[in-house]
């Protein structure tokens, strides 16, 4: 399964009143792992929208908090593809902060922001041994017109791209339907 890593430096902005932080801006480290995984992938969502006139709404989302982020901290967000079908896509997510020297991890890891390949990074940083596993959630997507909002297919070409890249996460049958 093709499964990407995308970097952040927490900021003061990042932090409610309690120094940690502030719980939405999970959902926001999702999105930007989903966007890195697409574009990591050669399919970016601007082009699905402009080139193809959907959209990608988030259906469902939810997250695990497991432990308090704080400033400065760095993450990692690991996202890959759970599920799939014509019309919907869900990523699972989980972010981590790297125990130890965080500067080393990021010398060896993708650039802030940015994705890329999992395998400069050691396997004991998701798993929590290396690591300390601050979140997990899912965040499920429906593909929609851009015109009238109302469900369609997938694109072609990012249909195409799923069943090459993650085709065990590929859900048939009345799942598929919906």
């Amino acid at each position: 399964m093709a499964t990407h890593a995308a970097s952040y430096r927490v900021l003061y902005r990042d932090i409610d009143s309690m120094g940690v932080l502030y719980y939405g801006r999970y959902l926001a480290m999702f999105e930007m792992g989903r966007v890195e995984w697409m574009r990591a992938e050669g399919c970016r969502y601007r082009d699905l929208e402009q080139e193809h006139g959907i959209l990608l709404p988030v259906t469902e989302a939810r997250c695990r908090y497991r432990a308090p982020i704080q400033y400065d901290d760095l993450l990692l967000v690991r996202t890959q593809v759970a599920r799939w079908s014509a019309s919907r896509i869900a990523f699972s997510h989980r972010i981590v902060v790297p125990e130890g020297d965080s500067e080393e991890i990021l010398a060896r890891s993708p650039a802030s922001g940015a994705s890329g390949s999992l395998s400069s990074l050691p396997d004991g940083l998701w798993d929590g041994s290396m690591s300390r596993i601050c979140a997990e959630g899912e965040v499920e997507l429906g593909c929609v017109r851009a015109g009238d909002m109302r469900p369609t297919r997938l694109p072609k070409p990012f249909f195409s791209l799923l069943e090459q890249v993650v085709p065990t996460a590929k859900q048939s049958g009345r799942a598929a339907q919906d």
